[in-house]
C-alpha cells in the first residue's frame, strides 16, 4: 500500500506541476538582420509578428539586432522586410516557454529595382539551399524537422533518408546512399571546414556508421545536396552535408536535459559578457545497454554497445562588430562488442564469432571573420580533427579454444587552414573563393588470419603524412530578373601521389513565374580514396599507392513548383557518368571499389573502371502548416558498373526504385498543449550481392564469388514503418517534452546481406533489427 500511495503522490504531484502557471505563457524572440552576401546589419529593419493579437512588431538596432518580448508561445508567422531587399517569412516558428528563440535573418537585395519581379511563396524559400551558390539539388533543413520526423531520433542523418534520391535500406546504420553512388562519395562540413567521418561506430574507409554525433541542441538550419555541387564542395561525388551551429544565448543561460533509451544529454547555454560572448554546450552518453537488457537489440542478438559525445561552439564578437571570432567542436567514443559462450546449439561459423569494436573521432576549429568594407568579408579557420577506427576479430570453437581471425587498426588525422573571401560587387553579382590546405597524418593497418596457411598476412600497411590542398572560385550572377546562374573551379592536389583535378562547375535558375522555376545544373566532381586503398600490401610490396582520383560528370535538370498554400513540387531528372574507378587487375576479379560498404582494398587495382548513374526524384511536399506535414518522395533510378572485362553490370547499389511516405498532425489543447504525431513508410528495391560458388567456398573454408553472377541477385525489398507519438506542454518558465518512436513498428526482419558460412559449407542471411522503441524525455529550461 506504501508503494501504491507513492506512486499516487508522484503522479498527482506531476500533474500539478504541469497543470501550474496562468494559461499565458510568453517568451523572448531575438535575432539580427543581415544583408546575405556582404554580411552587414541592415539596421531599421520592419519584424512583423502576424499571428498575435494584436499584431506585433519592432524595427532592427543599427547593428541589426531586434527583440520582441511577451511573445504568446505556440507557433507563430514571422515577416522581415527591408526596403531593396526581398522579404523574409517564416511561417511556423516555435515560440516555447523554456527558451528564448534567436533567429539568424539574411536577406537578399533585389538586383533589378523598379521591374516586377515573380515572387515564389515566402515558406518555400525557407526550404532553398541556405548557401544559395546551390541552385540544384539542394534543400535546407531545420533542427526541428529533425525531431518531429518519424524515425529521425534527432539525426540529421536519419532524417535525410526521408528526401528524394536517397536510398534507406539499413534499420541500425546511417549510411547515406545517394542516386545510386556510395557512401564513399559523401562530404561532410562543419563551420565551412570538411570533417572526418562524423559517426559512432565508423565504417572503415567510408562515410556511414551507427548515429552521428551530432546534437539537435547545437544544430542551426543547415544544407544538404544530392548533386551537381556548387564549385565550393570538393573531394566528393555523391552528396554534401554543410552543418551549421548556433551560437549560445548571449543575454540569458538555458539549460536542456534529455533522457532516453538511446542516450542521456544535457545541454547549457549562456554569456561570458552578457550581451556580447556566449557559450553553448552538449555532453551525450548513450544508454543503449537499457534496450539491450529490455531485449531490443538494435545491431544483433549478442552485441552490446555504448557511445559518447561532446559538441560546443564558443563565440566572441569585437564591439565594434566587424571581427568575431569562434571556437567550435565535436567529438565522439563508441565501443562495441560481441560475446559468445559454450553452447551446444552452435551451428555456424558467426556463432563462434566475436568482434570488438571501437571507434573515436574529434574536430575542433577556431575561426576568424572580418567585415572589410560595406561589400566585402573575410572568414579563415584553422582546425584539428582525427579519426580512428579498431576491429578485432575472433573465434572460438566448443573448447573455448580462441583464434585471431583479424587485428586492424585505422588512424588518420589532419591541420586543416580553410579560408574563404566574399565580395558583393553589385546587387547582381557576388564573387566567392576559397582554400583548404590539409596537412595529413595516417597510420593503417591490417593483419588478417589466412585461412589456408594458418598464417597472419599484412593486408594494409601504411604510415606517414601528405598534403590534400584545394581551391575554388565561384560567382553567382543574375542575368535578369528570372534568371541567375553560378559558375566556377574547384582544384585539387593530393601530394601523395602527384593526382590532381580541375573541376569545372556551372548551373542556371529559370523562373517561370507562379511559383515556377527550372534549373539546370552541370559539374566535374572528383575524390581522393580512402587513404587505406593506398598501402595495400601483396607480398611486402604497396601496389596502389600510384592510384588516382574517382571522377563523376553530373547533369541535373529539375522543375519546381511552390504554391501559395505551401505546397511543393519537385522533378529532377539526372544522369551521373563516373570514370577512373579502381577495379581489380586481373582477368578473373570482379572488385570494383565502390560495391564496398566500408574497408579499404585487398589487391591489386587500377583506374580502369566506369560506373554510370541515371534516374529521376519526385517530391510532393505540404510544409508545416495548419498544424500538419507531408513529406511523399520517389525516385527510379539505374546504377550500373564497368569493370577491366567491359561487361556493365548493376553496382550493389542499384536498386531501381526507392519510395518514402511521411507526414505528421498536432493537435493543439486549451491548457497551451500539443500532441504529435508522425509517421515514415519506407518501400525500397534491395541491395544486390554475388552469390557465393558454394563448391568453390567449401573447398577454400571461405567466401568465393560466383562470377558468373557478379551483382545479379537483389535481396528482398525492403520494407519499413516508423511511427513516433510525442506530447509538448509549456510551463511557466519551462516546457517539456515527451516522446515515443516506434522503429520497424512492423517487427519486419530485413535482409541485410547473403553469406557463406564455412563451418556449415552453406550459404545463408544475415538479417537486420525487429522493433525498436525508443522512448525520450526533454525538459528545456
Amino acid at each position: 500500500m506504501s508503494n501504491i500511495r507513492l506512486l499516487l503522490t508522484f503522479f498527482t504531484c506531476f500533474w500539478a506541476a504541469t497543470t501550474w502557471a496562468q494559461n499565458t505563457k510568453t517568451q523572448t524572440i531575438r535575432g539580427l538582420v543581415l544583408d546575405k552576401d556582404s554580411k552587414l546589419p541592415l539596421a531599421f529593419a520592419n519584424i512583423l509578428i502576424s499571428t498575435t493579437d494584436p499584431v506585433m512588431g519592432v524595427n532592427t538596432e543599427e547593428d541589426g539586432s531586434f527583440k520582441l518580448e511577451n511573445v504568446p508561445v505556440g507557433r507563430h508567422s514571422l515577416t522581415c522586410s527591408y526596403l531593396g531587399y526581398s522579404d523574409y517569412n517564416s511561417e511556423n516558428i516555435i515560440v516555447s516557454a523554456g527558451k528564448e528563440l534567436f533567429l539568424n535573418i539574411e536577406l537578399s537585395e533585389e538586383a533589378f529595382k523598379g521591374i516586377e519581379i515573380v515572387v515564389v511563396d515566402s515558406t518555400a524559400k525557407q526550404h532553398r539551399s541556405i548557401n544559395d551558390m546551390t541552385l540544384v539539388s539542394g534543400r535546407s533543413f531545420s533542427v526541428e524537422e529533425t525531431q518531429r520526423y518519424a524515425g529521425s531520433i534527432n539525426d540529421p542523418s536519419r532524417m535525410a533518408m526521408g528526401f528524394a534520391g536517397v536510398q534507406a535500406n539499413r534499420d541500425n546504420n546511417s549510411d547515406i546512399i545517394v542516386r545510386g553512388n556510395s557512401p564513399i562519395g559523401v562530404l561532410w562540413r562543419l563551420e565551412g571546414v570538411d570533417i572526418p567521418n562524423p559517426n559512432h561506430f565508423a565504417r572503415r574507409g567510408s562515410t556511414g556508421g551507427g548515429i552521428t554525433v551530432f546534437s539537435a541542441s547545437l544544430l542551426a538550419n543547415s544544407d544538404f545536396s544530392t548533386g551537381a555541387f556548387a564549385p565550393e564542395y570538393g573531394n566528393a561525388f555523391a552528396s554534401v552535408f554543410d552543418l551549421r551551429f548556433r551560437k549560445g544565448n548571449n543575454e540569458k543561460r538555458e539549460y536542456t536535459f534529455r533522457a532516453g533509451l538511446i542516450g542521456l544529454d544535457f545541454s547549457t547555454e549562456g554569456y561570458f559578457k552578457k550581451g556580447e560572448s556566449s557559450y553553448l554546450v552538449n555532453y551525450r552518453y548513450s544508454t543503449l545497454g537499457i534496450l539491450n537488457q529490455l531485449g531490443f537489440r538494435l545491431v544483433g542478438p549478442r552485441v552490446d554497445n555504448t557511445f559518447q559525445d561532446l559538441s560546443f561552439n564558443l563565440h566572441f564578437p569585437s564591439k565594434n562588430k566587424k571581427h568575431s571570432f569562434s571556437l567550435f567542436g565535436i567529438g565522439g567514443i563508441s565501443k562495441e562488442f560481441t560475446e559468445v559462450e559454450k553452447d551446444s546449439t552452435w551451428i555456424q561459423y558467426t556463432d563462434y564469432l566475436r568482434t570488438d569494436f571501437g571507434s573515436a573521432m574529434f574536430a575542433t576549429g577556431v575561426s576568424h571573420t572580418a567585415t572589410l568594407d560595406k561589400k566585402s568579408y573575410l572568414k579563415t579557420t584553422l582546425a584539428v580533427m582525427a579519426n580512428q577506427v579498431d576491429f578485432n576479430d575472433d573465434t572460438l570453437n566448443l573448447q573455448m579454444a580462441n583464434t585471431r581471425v583479424a587485428t586492424e587498426k585505422y588512424i588518420d588525422g589532419r591541420i586543416t587552414l580553410a579560408s574563404f573571401y566574399n565580395r558583393k560587387i553589385n546587387p547582381q553579382y557576388t564573387l566567392k573563393a576559397g582554400v583548404f590546405i590539409n596537412h595529413i597524418f595516417y597510420n593503417y593497418k591490417n593483419y588478417r588470419l589466412n585461412r589456408n596457411t594458418f598464417n597472419t598476412d599484412t593486408i594494409t600497411d601504411g604510415q606517414g603524412s601528405t598534403q590534400l590542398l584545394q581551391t575554388y572560385v565561384q560567382n553567382k550572377y543574375k542575368i535578369s530578373p528570372r534568371l541567375t546562374t553560378v559558375f566556377g573551379l574547384h582544384l585539387m592536389l593530393l601530394t601523395l601521389n602527384g593526382t590532381n583535378a580541375i573541376d569545372p562547375r556551372v548551373s542556371f535558375q529559370y523562373s517561370l513565374g507562379k511559383g515556377q522555376t527550372l534549373s539546370l545544373g552541370y559539374g566535374l566532381h572528383s575524390r581522393t580514396l580512402g587513404l587505406g586503398s593506398y598501402f595495400t600490401n601483396i607480398n611486402n610490396q604497396i601496389v596502389n599507392k600510384n592510384l588516382g582520383m574517382i571522377k563523376a560528370h553530373h547533369l541535373v535538370l529539375g522543375y519546381d513548383w511552390y504554391s501559395t498554400k505551401g505546397w511543393h513540387v519537385r522533378a529532377e531528372v539526372y544522369y551521373q557518368n563516373l570514370f577512373n574507378i579502381p577495379v581489380g587487375v586481373s582477368m578473373d576479379s570482379s572488385y570494383w571499389i565502390l560495391n564496398d560498404r566500408d574497408g579499404f582494398a585487398k589487391e591489386k587495382l587500377s583506374n580502369q573502371g566506369t560506373g554510370l548513374n541515371y534516374g529521376i526524384d519526385l517530391t510532393v511536399e505540404k510544409f508545416f502548416g495548419n498544424n500538419f506535414f507531408v513529406l511523399v518522395s520517389g525516385a527510379y533510378y539505374r546504377s550500373l558498373g564497368t569493370g577491366l572485362d567491359g561487361v556493365q553490370r548493376s553496382t550493389r547499389y542499384d536498386g531501381i526504385y526507392n519510395t518514402s511516405y511521411m507526414g505528421g498532425k498536432e493537435f493543439n489543447f486549451k491548457n497551451g498543449s500539443v500532441l504529435q504525431l508522425g509517421m515514415r513508410a519506407v518501400l525500397s528495391g534491395g541491395l544486390r550481392y554475388t552469390p557465393a560458388d558454394s563448391l568453390a567456398s567449401a573447398a577454400v573454408r571461405a567466401y568465393v564469388p560466383d562470377l558468373n553472377q557478379i551483382n545479379a541477385v537483389q535481396t528482398p525489398y525492403y520494407a519499413r514503418l516508423d511511427l513516433r507519438i510525442a506530447y509538448r506542454k509549456d510551463m511557466r518558465r519551462s516546457n517539456y517534452t515527451l516522446a515515443l518512436d516506434i522503429q520497424n513498428a512492423t517487427a519486419r526482419r530485413n535482409v541485410r546481406e547473403e553469406t557463406f558460412d564455412f563451418v556449415t559449407q552453406k550459404v545463408a542471411f544475415i538479417y537486420q533489427s525487429g522493433l525498436v522503441p525508443v522512448l525520450s524525455f526533454q525538459i528545456d529550461f
